[in-house]
């Protein structure tokens, strides 16, 4: 495959169990921006299983990408296999309803009957098309917020709930406009696989085509669904994001082992997922 150079730099590239692959010099001139960041992970690895094989990452060339940062990361074990500005911090958009969904899960309040007011319906956009005066069991309101990404449904959680946590800090907002909802790739590999493993019925939810609801359905419109091997995320948009996601993949090529994929900042979320899941497959093994 042809590649050109990135503008901004060059991914880095790990194999698991502390096998680097690329040169050392290389890592010394690079270290300002590109940190390993399995310790992020380190306090989970009581979830990884004692028989779980080793994937191995080769050299290989810079994936082209559109994303301002990206990473993937092995579900199993939480270690990084490749990223690129993994520390930088930007918005995560709609991503942030990924956290809300969680935190709705933890509380108490999950099967309250809640209220549809003016407020939530003045939220910017009509996805989920809710409507004032309708009852819902807070539950069913997580369908239009993962589905369809519905900014109403993010703001009856934003006043049903206490704010929503991320890595060691609260969230802005329950629906991701908020431009202050920020996270790096290495945060986002911590939280989401946390998220995957504890609270998989938000990963369910996110793989479904649709789902009828008491008043009106609701469509998966997430750009990346229909691919070969998608086990559920979630992505957005804003103007201060670009389009965002994370999403986890079972890969063939590795046994059906499942990776999870991060992308900030990009113009074209299926054009590079497709990229990143192109050269785990030629640069990426079990060992």
């Amino acid at each position: 495959m042809n590649r050109r150079a990135n503008k901004v730099g060059t991914p880095v590239l790990y194999s698991i169990g502390m096998r680097l692959i690329i040169p050392a010099l290389f890592i010394a001139v690079l270290s300002g921006s590109f940190i390993h960041s399995s310790s992020a992970i380190s306090s989970v690895e009581q979830l990884v299983p004692e028989s779980t094989q080793a994937l191995v990452v080769e050299e290989t060339s810079a994936p082209v990408l559109s994303a301002r940062a990206y990473g993937v990361f092995d579900v199993e074990t939480g270690e990084i296999l490749l990223s690129y500005n993994a520390d930088q911090s930007l918005s995560i958009a709609s991503v942030t309803k990924l956290f809300t969904a969680a935190a709705a899960l933890k509380s108490e309040k999950l099967e309250e009957e809640v209220m549809v007011i003016s407020s939530d319906v003045a939220a910017e956009g009509r996805s989920g098309k809710l409507e004032v005066g309708q009852l819902y069991h807070l539950r069913e309101l997580l369908f239009p917020l993962l589905l369809e990404s519905s900014n109403d449904a993010a703001e009856v959680f934003n006043r049903t709930l206490d704010k929503v946590p991320f890595a060691d800090k609260f969230l802005a907002d329950s629906s991701g406009l908020s431009s202050q909802n920020k996270a790096t790739v290495n945060e986002l590999a911590y939280e989401v696989r946390q998220v995957y493993l504890e609270e998989p019925y938000i990963f369910d939810i996110t793989k479904l085509k649709q789902h009828i609801g008491k008043y009106t359905g609701w469509i998966n419109n997430s750009p990346v669904q229909s691919l070969p091997g998608y086990q559920g995320g979630k992505h957005g948009y804003t103007e201060a994001a670009n389009r965002t996601l994370v999403a986890i993949f079972s890969e063939s090529s590795l046994g059906d082992r499942k990776l999870g994929y991060i992308i900030l900042g990009s113009d074209n979320l299926l054009a590079d997922t497709k990229e990143l899941r192109a050269v785990v497959a030629s640069s990426v093994h079990l060992e």
